[in-house]
């Protein structure tokens, strides 16, 4: 995961410059901080950061959202099993509440994780690599679920190295090299060739 994604999202502290939304500097010193600004992340690795493997999908989509299901304190089974189910619909996962997350296939897994920052409503969603190891249909709705995102005025950040993935998807295009910013393309400027040009300087 880049290092800018990673302070964005709350994971490392920034050491300087700074990090705002809507204007509005943040003071972002552990995930939960960006999480209360509605920013939000599905990391590369979804197995080892995006996923409790061993648990239900309906814990997995609980997980990080214990504030808008629980009552106080108090998380009732069948408001999970509710906020689950809406969830779940919201990506088409191919699996039932109940299910083992790590039974699923990798594209359903993605889909989970995404489903379960969907659910917060966020105002910047920070996706990392996420058609990494998904198969063709899976890959088709989260492309579909990220230009939905787009469309509706959210903002999306999308880190990938697929170069079709990025020009097909993105409005601008960042170009980061050695931990550098080599400039940022509108879509009709983004083609390969200026990509792989910034890449390389």
């Amino acid at each position: 995961m880049p290092p800018a994604a990673r302070i964005i999202a709350g994971v490392d502290a920034l050491s300087s410059g700074e990090v705002s939304l809507d204007g509005r500097p943040l003071k972002l010193t552990q995930p939960q901080d960006a999480m209360n600004a509605g920013i939000v992340l599905v990391p590369e690795d979804r197995k080892a950061q995006g996923l409790l493997l061993k648990q239900t999908i309906e814990n997995n989509i609980a997980v990080g959202n214990f504030d808008l299901i629980g009552r106080g304190s108090w998380i009732r089974p069948k408001d999970k099993r509710a906020f689950a189910e809406k969830a779940i619909a919201s990506m088409g996962v191919k699996g039932r509440p109940e299910q083992l997350a790590g039974r699923l296939s990798g594209g359903n897994q993605q889909k989970v994780v995404i489903a379960k920052w969907l659910a917060r409503d966020p105002k910047l969603f920070i996706m990392d690599e996420p058609t990494r190891g998904v198969d063709v249909g899976a890959r088709a709705q989260i492309y579909e679920a990220i230009a939905s995102l787009a469309k509706s005025g959210m903002a999306v950040i999308v880190v990938s190295s697929d170069l079709d993935e990025v020009i097909g998807l993105s409005h601008r295009v960042m170009v980061l090299s050695r931990g550098r910013n080599r400039g940022i393309l509108a879509r009709g400027d983004a083609t390969h060739v200026a990509i792989m040009e910034r890449a390389t300087t």
